[in-house]
């Protein structure tokens, strides 16, 4: 399965119970989380979320006081659970010279692969995997 879909980047302040406050606000406003990294980074660090409604997101966050640095598109594909299936698709992304903004997993064995021309990245995945890449 492949879906097309939006990733947050959204500061996170440097102190206890941040990251909880930022997931709090999704999960009262009925949005399931469906990946994300939460990286350190001196006095601000960043969330990066893929969750079941960004728009829902943004504004959850938002009205808790969380400032969304960026939104990026994503491309979310279904990935097989064996030894070298991530190097498999990302072997001819490498090969296209194409530079991902970033990738993580998410759950359900699904990877999210974030860039400025998730396009160009559907195209080339769908070339590495014909068959595990489409819904």
């Amino acid at each position: 399965m492949e879906q097309i879909t939006k990733a947050l980047s959204v500061a996170l302040e440097d102190r206890p119970g941040t990251l909880f406050k930022a997931s709090d606000a999704i999960a009262k406003a009925g949005i399931n989380i469906e990946g994300f990294c939460a990286v350190p980074a001196g006095k601000e660090g960043m969330l990066h979320v893929v969750t079941t409604d960004p728009k829902g997101t943004r504004k959850a966050l938002e009205g808790v006081g969380f400032k969304v640095k960026d939104e990026l598109d994503a491309l979310v594909i279904d990935i097989q659970d064996r030894p070298g299936a991530l190097a498999g698709i990302l072997r001819p992304i490498a090969d296209a010279e194409v530079n991902l903004a970033m990738t993580f997993s998410l759950i359900g064995n699904r990877i999210a692969f974030i860039g400025r021309d998730v396009a160009q990245l559907r195209d080339i995945v769908h070339q590495a995997v014909p068959t595990a890449a489409r819904s």
